[in-house]
């Protein structure tokens, strides 16, 4: 079996993955295509900024760069020498539009990856893409959704439960899990050895809510506690200001930690906290779960759904109630630990790299 990616860049979430194909499966064969050059960092629209992951994206898969200036028919020019079985394409619009067209005239199977969900949606939107995107999902034989909510949507629209398979944002469980050699050397640098961490990596912006969390943790006030807020943003010197009215209790800023650092932040950390006021997803969430934090997510987190069960291995609040977070927060510390432990296990298992290429195969035999 053959199988084309087409994503419009490389990310640190999905490298890995295709990483991790290229090692251990020799049977089925993968090219990914991308349509951003290479000499080009990805820029944070929300962040204004460009972002480098930390690590070469680059590397240890087989991938190729479509001509920007006319990329379906550099796209075709492969098409006509690679015999694909399955193209999965990462959108519909803008820069994606005309894949699924250009595949189905070659007679191959087209899959779109998405991870739209209902719970940012107003009545009037939902009704408008029942019209206007109806039909444009129809005409891929394949779905990917990364979760429970995703798959929701779909179901909203119309799409057939067959036509729906499950492609997440998936992490490589072994690196969070695996002990990290700057795990020791944080926990001495931030002075916390005796300390209960608690910890957040978000944007300092509205949408991701770092407010709800720093307010929490200030209302349970406690010296024993420390606060590890990882990211930038627009919000950074207001939650500074903010954290300094509280002396006595332990808020740490990092900045931005390159994503091969955060496993030692995730593994010296007892919670991790996503307050997200609009995450369709949230792959931290098994981040987190995979160093064994207990996790807590607003209701507007989509992982949560497929990845945490209340009172066993985290919580889920309803967005913007700091208090609510208040008590989770305390409500953690009381978990039974083994059920957490096995709890984090069954999920990680369905949700891991093995999983997601079986599913993928999966969809078209």
């Amino acid at each position: 079996m053959k199988i084309a990616f087409i994503v419009n860049h490389p990310t640190q979430f999905e490298v890995p993955f295709y990483q991790w194909i290229y090692q251990h499966d020799t049977e089925h064969e993968f090219v990914v295509f991308y349509l951003q050059n290479r000499d080009k960092l990805h820029y944070d629209r929300e962040l204004k900024k460009e972002i480098s992951w930390g690590f070469d994206l680059y590397e240890g898969y087989p991938f190729y760069f479509l001509e920007p200036e006319d990329n379906l028919s550099s796209f075709e020019s492969f098409l006509n020498k690679l015999d694909f079985d399955l193209v999965i394409i990462n959108g519909y619009k803008n820069q994606y539009k005309g894949f699924q067209e250009l595949c189905k005239s070659k007679g191959i199977i087209t899959a779109l990856k998405m991870d739209t969900v209902l719970f940012n949606l107003k009545w009037w939107q939902i009704i408008l893409r029942q019209l206007l995107l109806r039909p444009i999902y129809h005409r891929y034989d394949k779905l990917f959704v990364t979760g429970k909510v995703s798959a929701a949507y779909l179901l909203k629209m119309g799409v057939p439960l067959s036509k729906i398979h499950t492609f997440s944002y998936c992490t490589d469980n072994d690196l969070f899990g695996r002990p990290h050699p700057l795990k020791n050397q944080l926990i001495a640098k931030y002075q916390i050895q005796d300390k209960k961490v608690m910890l957040s990596v978000a944007k300092f912006m509205k949408r991701e809510s770092p407010w709800d969390i720093l307010k929490a943790f200030v209302l349970m006030n406690n010296p024993e506690y420390c606060l590890i807020l990882i990211g930038d943003g627009e919000e950074r010197l207001n939650l500074k200001n903010f954290a300094k009215a509280h002396p006595h209790l332990t808020i740490i800023f990092t900045g931005y930690v390159n994503y091969t650092e955060l496993p030692a932040y995730y593994q010296l950390s007892d919670i991790f906290i996503h307050a997200a006021q609009n995450e369709p997803w949230g792959v931290s969430v098994q981040e987190a779960l995979a160093a064994g934090c207990t996790v807590i997510c607003s209701d507007k987190v989509g992982a949560a759904k497929d990845l945490i069960e209340n009172n066993i291995n985290g919580f889920t609040y309803t967005f913007g109630h700091h208090q609510e977070l208040k008590a989770a927060m305390d409500a953690s510390f009381k978990l039974d630990i083994l059920k957490k432990e096995f709890k984090n296990k069954e999920v990680l298992s369905k949700w891991s790299y093995t999983s997601m290429w079986s599913n993928i195969l999966n969809s078209i035999t």
